[in-house]
């Protein structure tokens, strides 16, 4: 377990530091699930791995990275603790932060799909894809009402997007440098294309209320023996919050022409 440093200050403990120009740059990491809450997991004899203790360990490993580049990280949970969804993007607004990272772990029972492996990221917004739909309602599943209807539930999510026009084209570009950085950091051609999963649209709720740009990192699939080496490991986990990092200091700075191009050939799915 990757133990919590002192640069965490406690629940919903904020770090303060300024970038290279002088003016704070806010970034709101949100490790997925937590509490009764354990999300997906894994169970293999007396193995058990739950999603909520890996997102933890990656988000804290993220936030390290980030500070070590001078950006302002906060934490929405830093121990094992329930945080409702709205209060998770109402602290990210709170703050002004410049950027909110959900991170998640994904995972299959689907017997066509037992080799699923690798990295999607998620922007928020109404789609067509079943797939997207189902995982979208297994992650909002935590605030679902008995009463409420798929389509009900839909119906809500849509509505309350439309708010979040404005952010969406940033978003994409976030996601769309987090998605390549973390591709690249955990596969080696030909696996390239397998772990690359792509940017991808869907209707969850963590992501509804934020008022900037916004991503779902699904980092990896616990139902997959090499995506549990990563995101289990001290190897893995450093290599893939460092791409994180990376990735939002290129989204920060916006001057690398390269990346521009990059972004606008980026096909969100």
């Amino acid at each position: 377990m990757f133990k919590t440093h002192t640069w965490i200050l406690g629940f919903l403990g904020l770090i303060q530091a300024t970038t290279l120009y002088g003016q704070p740059f806010r970034v709101v990491i949100d490790p997925g699930h937590g509490g009764p809450d354990e999300g997906t997991v894994f169970v293999h004899g007396a193995t058990r791995l739950t999603e909520k203790e890996v997102t933890l360990q990656l988000a804290q490993r993220v936030a390290q990275q980030l500070l070590a580049q001078g950006i302002q990280v906060t934490l929405t949970r830093t121990t094992d603790q329930e945080v409702t969804l709205p209060r998770r993007t109402a602290l990210a607004n709170q703050l002004g932060a410049d950027v909110f990272i959900s991170i998640h772990m994904n995972s299959t029972h689907d017997s066509s799909l037992t080799e699923a492996e690798g990295v999607e990221t998620y922007i928020l917004n109404s789609t067509s894809d079943a797939l997207s739909k189902r995982l979208a309602r297994l992650e909002n599943s935590v605030i679902s009402q008995p009463t409420e209807s798929p389509e009900q539930m839909d119906v809500a999510l849509i509505l309350k997007d439309l708010r979040l026009d404005a952010n969406l084209s940033e978003s994409k570009r976030l996601a769309c440098s987090i998605q390549k950085s973390l591709v690249a950091a955990t596969s080696k051609r030909p696996l390239f294309t397998k772990r690359n999963r792509g940017v991808k649209q869907a209707l969850f709720h963590v992501l509804l209320g934020a008022d900037m740009p916004s991503i779902l990192v699904e980092a990896g699939f616990l139902s997959s023996p090499r995506d549990r080496a990563l995101v289990t490991s001290p190897e893995g986990q450093t290599k893939m919050s460092q791409a994180i990092a990376q990735a939002v200091a290129e989204f920060q700075h916006r001057k690398n022409m390269k990346s521009r191009f990059a972004f606008n050939r980026c096909k969100v799915n």
